[in-house]
Order: C-alpha cells, then sequence, then structure tokens
C-alpha cells in the first residue's frame, strides 16, 4: 500500500488464481483501525501467478522486492524466486536488486539467502552473490484480517499506524526510503527489540487468553491478571534490553502505544491468529524463551515471561498443526525432553525448571 501511493508502480505475487484475477480487476482496499478509522483504496496496481513467466518478467524489471510470508513458507518461496533471479540474469540485467525479507525472525534476508542459493545453479552464483542483495526488515504495523466485500474486492484491516524498519547495513542499489519505510544501521539489535517487547506482550496476551477462553486480544486485555502480564512480559524483556544495549533502541519506546494496539477492539484481532505456531514462537531465541533467557542473564527475574512460555507449552486450539505437534511431543516425551526439544533448555537448565513449575501451576489454578 505505502508503495503505491508514493506512486511507485506495484508488482504483487500470489498462488492463487482468484486472488490475482480480483486484485488486478478491483484492487484492493484497507481498513485502518484507530482513533479514526478509514478505508483507503489501493488502485492501479497489479498481481501475477507465482512461479509463472510474468513472475519472472516482473523480477528482470524490477527495482526492490519484498517479500512478507511468515517464516514457515519461506523455503515454498524460495525456488520461484531462485528461477527468477536467473531469468533475470540471463536477459542481461546487471543493475543491482536489494530483496528484503520482512518477517518477525532475526537474520530473516540471511535465512531467505541460503534457501536461495540451495536453489540457483552453480553457474549463476557468482553473478548473485555480486549484483542482488538479500537483507532484513520488520513492520510493526499489526494487520489483523482479510476478507472479501460484497464486490469480491480483498479487504485488509490494520491498525492505523506503524513503521516498516530496513536494514541498509548492506544494499546493493541505491534508492530512496520514505514514510513509513525507515532505513535501520543496528538492525540485528532493532528486530531483537521488536521480537522480545512487541512480539512478546502479543503472545503472552494469546497464550494466556486462550487458557481463560477469550477469543479476541482485546477481550483478554480487559482481563486485569492477563494484562497485568503482558505489561509485566515487556518490562521485564526491556529491562534485559538496556541491559544489553545500553539504551531504548526503538520499540521499547513506544509500550504505551503498543498496548492500546492490543486493546484495539476495532480490529478483531483473535487469540489464534496471534498465537498460532506455538513451537516456532517457543524457540529458543524467539519471543518467549529468548527475553526469558536475555532477563535471567541480567539477574531480572522473568516472572511474567515465564508465565507465558508455560502457558504456550500448553496451547491447543482447534486447526493449529504446530499446536496439534507440540501436543503430541508432550504426549510421548513430557514437558521436560519437549521444553529440551522445542526450546533448547535442558532439564539442568534453571528456566526449564521454572517453566515446568509454572505448567504444574497453571494446571490447578
Amino acid at each position: 500500500m505505502a508503495f503505491a501511493m508514493q506512486g511507485h508502480e506495484v508488482v504483487l505475487a500470489a498462488r492463487r488464481a482468484d486472488e490475482v484475477d480480483s486484485i488486478n480487476r478491483l484492487g484492493y482496499d484497507v481498513v485502518t483501525k484507530g482513533a479514526i478509522e478509514a478505508r483507503l483504496e489501493v488502485r492501479g496496481v497489479h498481481a501475477v501467478i507465482m512461479a509463472s513467466p510474468e513472475f519472472n518478467a516482473a523480477f528482470t524489471e524490477a527495482d526492490v522486492v519484498y517479500t512478507s510470508v511468515r517464516p514457515d513458507n519461506l523455503p515454498g518461496v524460495a525456488q520461484p524466486i531462485a528461477d527468477a533471479l536467473v531469468h533475470r540474469i540471463t536477459a542481461g540485467v546487471e543493475q543491482p536488486l536489494d530483496i528484503f525479507c520482512c518477517e518477525n525472525l532475526k537474520n530473516a534476508g540471511s535465512q531467505l539467502e541460503r534457501l536461495i542459493f540451495t536453489n540457483i545453479p552453480s553457474s549463476h552464483a557468482r553473478q548473485v552473490q555480486d549484483w542482488i542483495g538479500f537483507n532484513s526488515a520488520i513492520s510493526d504495523r499489526i494487520v489483523s484480517g482479510l476478507e472479501l466485500d460484497e464486490n469480491g474486492r480483498i479487504v485488509i484491516t490494520a491498525d492505523s499506524t506503524g513503521d516498516v524498519l530496513v536494514d541498509i547495513s548492506q544494499t546493493k542499489g541505491d534508492f530512496e526510503l520514505l514514510p513509513p519505510f525507515k532505513g535501520i544501521d543496528n538492525f540485528p539489535a532493532c528486530i531483537e527489540e521488536k521480537l522480545y517487547v512487541l512480539n512478546c506482550g502479543h503472545a503472552v496476551c494469546a497464550y494466556l487468553g486462550f487458557h481463560k477462553g477469550y477469543t479476541y486480544i482485546h477481550e483478554a486485555m480487559e482481563d486485569e491478571s492477563i494484562n497485568r502480564a503482558v505489561v509485566g512480559a515487556m518490562l521485564e524483556s526491556q529491562q534485559a534490553l538496556q541491559n544489553k544495549h545500553g539504551k531504548t533502541l526503538h520499540y521499547a519506546g513506544f509500550i504505551n502505544e503498543i498496548l492500546a494496539s492490543f486493546s484495539n477492539a476495532a480490529l478483531g484481532d483473535t487469540v489464534a491468529r496471534v498465537g498460532r505456531d506455538p513451537i516456532r514462537k517457543l524457540q529458543a531465541d524467539d519471543r518467549l524463551v529468548g527475553p526469558a533467557k536475555l532477563a535471567y542473564r541480567y539477574g531480572i527475574e522473568p516472572k511474567n515471561l515465564i508465565r507465558g512460555c508455560a502457558a504456550a507449552m500448553t496451547y491447543m486450539p482447534k486447526d493449529d498443526p504446530q499446536a496439534e505437534e507440540l501436543q503430541t511431543m508432550v504426549e510421548d516425551k513430557g514437558f521436560e525432553k519437549t521444553i529440551a526439544a522445542v526450546s533448547q533448555l535442558q532439564p539442568w537448565n534453571p528456566l526449564s525448571k521454572l517453566v515446568r513449575e509454572e505448567i504444574a501451576r497453571q494446571a490447578v489454578s
């Protein structure tokens, strides 16, 4: 949307033909929910099917590429992107191209680069290395829904504010970044802060909210106990990050604004959406275990972070394959071995013991 409103020619890629057809005929709308609700009409954009000749042609002409597909889907887009890059090179295009991987992942650009290089023929590897930049980006705008209106037009529901932070430390090309895009030099620290403050609080709210039977994030935030735990977890993370980096980088200065977004009923953001993929979110350097480890390192009691970890370990909604896989692991191996496998917290680790004790406490409360 931001690129289109800035006057850039925008080409979107999708796997489903019906989505491509809808965008090409009708464009799409973005409904922003904040102090003032607005419906923004995005028109004049073009869509193509992923892994098609049109997709390859768009890559050949592109000045910059952004991916935002959720981390688990990165392997699935690596092959089409690799093929498109080969098409660009064989077409004789030597202009540098930057690809920004916009995911809630540390080193997202590097992860996408590794996946793509496994699919690049060795005869073109050097050219890709020289001409293509693989960079990371993150967005702090909450996108809570996507549906079709009565005309078949795609309507996206999103928070009214938010930035897109991009890693500019290793870009290949030369281009101007206009708001809401912001170039960040110390991007690894910034993505860590985003995961450990914003995404951490969101996840704690979702997992605790699930266990109390809430459907929506804003409902869970109205629960005094959950609200205290969310704020507490974010403050524990903030304090740990300040000990590590010596300063507030970006997100920790906006905790009140972040909490306001969580409590925004107009977004209709669901516990199921925010809580999905618990195995990924329980990994050692992700939004729950990562800040708990950092807090413990600096002598900060991670009481609320542990509450979030325990609630995530027992998260079992319907229609979430990772949640089903996690609970199968628990049934087969028990919590001690599951925590070790998923979060790399061995049984002798004090944090593993704290999580297991909290799981037991939550089970009887």
